[in-house]
């Protein structure tokens, strides 16, 4: 069997089958992650590259995705830039993965995926949308990768917890996050898993001892909601769009009701803040009132075409196009909120992180020097809804949510039953064809990261402000 210096060395890494290859470049980046410098200069990027030929078009492929997340993270960690592009790229490898490989690879490769990426985006200050996509993981009992779900949930709320501005609010994160351990101790096989789950634990049991006394929320009385009302409770905490950080912590128990925090003593920040609350839960009804709503008769149809004219699709149409505007609008509250000057036509979400507003420039201080991991998150957020400038290429589902909000505001955007097959000569037209269950997918996906980011947006003017 072939050593690791004899597959590092080759100038002809065909002769080795790919498992073995594949082992030594994990063998290697083990060791760059201890040493801090490669055995063999280049050749852990010359042996990704390697497999990325060999692999290319299987479902085996994601695998060496995970090699080069791994390699990426490593150098951009000798770096004393947080917003390298080594972690752009990274990033964007993953969410790209996702995209791609969805429902067409083995679960225990999907999960393995999911939870690096939840991994990296848990340290990008993003723990709610690191929950998201352990939420896309794949059940498989025996997988060693979906045995640590639990136990990835609560990692993510120890650094949610450091989010929440309320004492009792931080005790129900990690008391949940401890909940969480303890079962993953028990669903978890190997003594490695295990030993850093009783780590955790231990980090956990001391972050509670450090809170102190801690007095309890007391809610105010709501009426008994109707049934048809309990469903949409129901359905707004199953998907977590709750403006309420208990529906990222038990999404079962108190997180069903909006409790959106306060901008204290400035009127009009206030009034702002209150406006995009209301703004998006009424955009959170519309998408719940589309997607359960009967369809109704069309009359815009001949026998045999594939379209669907109606106005279901219409409304989740209306709520994807303000799902963007939201964003707007919470840059120009930070705008406002951290008095960054800017005139208003040019504070969007995506490029009033940068100097002059220019995507070519660098980014401001208020971003750059900021010790508020959650300013930071909004800051990620904006890189997978708009793109990452610093890399050569974005991801499949940057490329595709764009391309449809464009087609909504400046084209046109027909809804499908079913995908048609590609015909070269009707390329232009079919590129403003998405399929009803595309639509639905995206509406929800675009509603719930602008939730998140108004989650983000609260806790970040929580924390300026103290």
């Amino acid at each position: 069997m072939a050593t690791l210096s004899d597959i590092a060395l080759s100038d002809d890494l065909g002769q080795f089958e790919i498992k073995e290859i594949y082992s030594a470049t994990h063998q290697l980046l083990q060791e760059l992650q201890q040493a801090k410098a490669e055995a063999y200069p280049g050749r852990i990027n010359s042996m990704i590259n390697h497999l990325k030929e060999r692999l290319k078009g299987k479902a085996a492929y994601p695998l060496v995705v995970l090699l080069e997340t791994s390699h990426l993270s490593i150098r951009h960690q000798q770096q004393k830039d947080w917003n390298s592009d080594l972690k752009q790229l990274q990033l964007e490898l993953y969410d790209n993965t996702l995209e791609t490989y969805r429902g067409r690879i083995p679960a225990s490769v999907w999960n393995q995926v999911c939870l690096n990426y939840a991994e990296t985006l848990v340290h990008t200050g993003r723990s709610i949308d690191a929950q998201a996509v352990l939420k896309e993981m794949v059940k498989e009992d025996k997988d060693p990768s979906f045995q640590r779900l639990n136990g990835e949930f609560g990692w993510t709320l120890i650094f949610y917890s450091t989010f929440l501005p309320v004492k009792a609010e931080r005790l129900r994160a990690l008391e949940k996050a401890l909940e969480l351990f303890h079962v993953a101790q028990t669903d978890i096989q190997d003594d490695k898993g295990k030993k850093l789950y009783e780590e955790r634990i231990k980090l956990a049991e001391n972050m509670v001892g450090q809170l102190g006394d801690v007095e309890p929320v007391k809610l105010v009385d709501q009426p008994a909601p109707t049934e048809d009302e309990q469903r949409y409770l129901d359905w707004s905490a199953e998907q977590r769009l709750f403006l309420n950080s208990g529906n990222d912590i038990e999404p079962d128990t108190m997180a069903k009701r909006d409790l959106p925090l306060r901008i204290q003593n400035n009127a009009f920040l206030g009034n702002y803040l209150d406006s995009l609350t209301h703004e998006f839960t009424s955009m959170r009804r519309s998408l719940y009132t589309a997607l359960t709503a009967d369809e109704v008769a069309d009359d815009h149809k001949m026998d045999g075409d594939n379209t669907v004219y109606s106005q279901r699709n219409e409304n989740l149409k209306q709520v994807y196009r303000q799902a963007y505007s939201l964003f707007d609008k919470m840059a120009l509250l930070m705008n406002h909120a951290l008095q960054l000057g800017v005139e208003e036509p040019r504070a969007n979400f995506q490029r009033i992180w940068f100097e002059e507003e220019s995507l070519k420039k660098p980014l401001k201080p208020f971003i750059q020097t900021t010790k508020n991991d959650a300013l930071k998150a909004l800051y990620w957020l904006s890189k997978e809804v708009y793109g990452y400038e610093l890399s050569e290429e974005q991801s499949m589902l940057v490329k595709k949510a764009l391309h449809i909000r464009n087609r909504i505001d400046n084209s046109y955007l027909q809804v499908v039953k079913k995908a048609e097959p590609f015909e070269k000569e009707s390329a232009r037209a079919q590129s403003h064809h998405i399929t009803e269950a595309e639509l639905e997918r995206l509406t929800l996906m675009m509603t719930q990261k602008a939730r998140n980011g108004l989650m983000y947006l609260q806790f970040a003017l929580a924390i300026g402000k103290k």
